[in-house]
């Protein structure tokens, strides 16, 4: 019999009305203050670690939270094909030492990564997690778009364009390759026991600045939809529209408010609405699509703001996009690491105090 956690979650991905306001936190949980027994590099290459480490913050909350995003580290593919990077003093902030693609022909050197092979300890992390927590709550996994991973994770944003603009072919070889390993990695981790996944497309920015629709529709929504369409069995397709406040898919194009997203195959959004479109009007656009997930400011309130600050705006968040359901509280990206965990659990108790929906 599934939890209530795993009902409440369903029903608001399904845009139903659930018992109460679901909710959802991340961060990059092995570098946070709170959790020093873990390290963020040792969770890079040690499932139990990555693993042990996200059930460690379950347990520190005062409050049960209904979805578990589990985060990597967001480079951790790039990692198998060559591409270098520097983990220093458990920051979450991670320096890139060297990459893979320097130059067009390097991208034909990429091959699909096998979820049992060279990404065994992520999947093994997977593992663990539905052993130890999925009877009792959902939780995804996360997977950069390969547009991210080109631009940020195996090269350079100067590289890609240049390939964009000169030799495109070798580039969309490129974009092929990672797309499979997307499909491959979502598909055993769904075998394995998550939930679904979460798919992050814009991190690292110079994508909604530099690219115009067409480029977009050709070079991110095209092996986007690609990875995703395989992965429809899963139960949650979260799609994350990474941004900031000068980096934004509204600001560079207007794409939120045109409906843009729409095409996604996913039944899940989740966006920083304290930067851009705000949850009343995304509801509007998306609401009869997509559930969505927004409603903290983790730039400002969440990390800076006291718990009671914390708490009026979630209920802020709950009244202006929860009616009707097909709503999950959360923040609008990942938490930063100084995160006080006292906002943690402000949200958990603002739900509790003003989630419930009327029967």
């Amino acid at each position: 019999m599934e939890s209530e956690r795993y009902e409440r979650v369903t029903a608001a991905v399904h845009l139903k009305v659930p018992d109460r306001v679901p909710w959802a936190l991340w961060g990059h949980f092995p570098a946070v203050p709170f959790l020093r027994y873990y390290s963020w590099e040792k969770a890079n290459r040690d499932g139990e670690e990555s693993a042990k480490a996200h059930i460690a913050l379950l347990n520190e909350l005062d409050y049960k939270m209904d979805l578990l995003k589990v985060t990597p580290f967001y480079k951790f593919m790039a990692c198998h094909w060559g591409s270098k990077f520097r983990f220093t003093n458990n920051e979450e902030s991670v320096d890139t030492v060297d990459v893979v693609v320097k130059k067009t022909e390097d991208w034909s050197k990429l091959w699909v990564l096998d979820p049992k092979k060279e990404l065994r300890e992520n999947l093994r992390a997977v593992s663990i997690l539905s052993r130890e927590i999925g009877g009792r709550m959902p939780f995804i996994y996360t997977i950069p778009s390969p547009v991210v991973q080109a631009l940020h994770h195996v090269s350079t944003p100067d590289q890609v364009y240049a390939d964009m603009k000169s030799r495109p072919d070798a580039l969309k070889e490129g974009l092929e390759t990672i797309t499979q390993t997307c499909i491959d990695f979502g598909k055993a981790c769904i075998e394995e026991g998550a939930a679904g996944i979460f798919f992050g497309t814009g991190g690292g920015g110079e994508i909604w600045s530099r690219m115009s629709r067409e480029q977009l529709e050709e070079y991110a929504l095209r092996y986007d939809a690609k990875a995703l369409n395989a992965l429809k069995s899963a139960p949650i397709r979260l799609l994350h529209i990474c941004s900031n406040q000068q980096e934004n898919p509204q600001k560079n194009g207007g794409l939120m408010e045109s409906g843009w997203f729409k095409r996604y195959p996913v039944n899940a959004i989740n966006w920083w609405d304290a930067s851009f479109t705000p949850a009343t009007v995304a509801k509007k656009i998306y609401g009869e699509k997509f559930c969505l997930i927004s409603g903290l400011d983790q730039s400002r309130t969440m990390r800076y703001g006291t718990p009671n600050q914390v708490e009026d705006e979630a209920k802020k968040a709950i009244e202006s996009a929860a009616k009707g359901g097909g709503f999950i509280l959360g923040a609008g990206c990942t938490l930063f690491q100084d995160t006080p965990l006292a906002n943690f659990n402000a949200v958990g108790r603002a739900v509790e105090k003003y989630g419930g929906y009327k029967r």
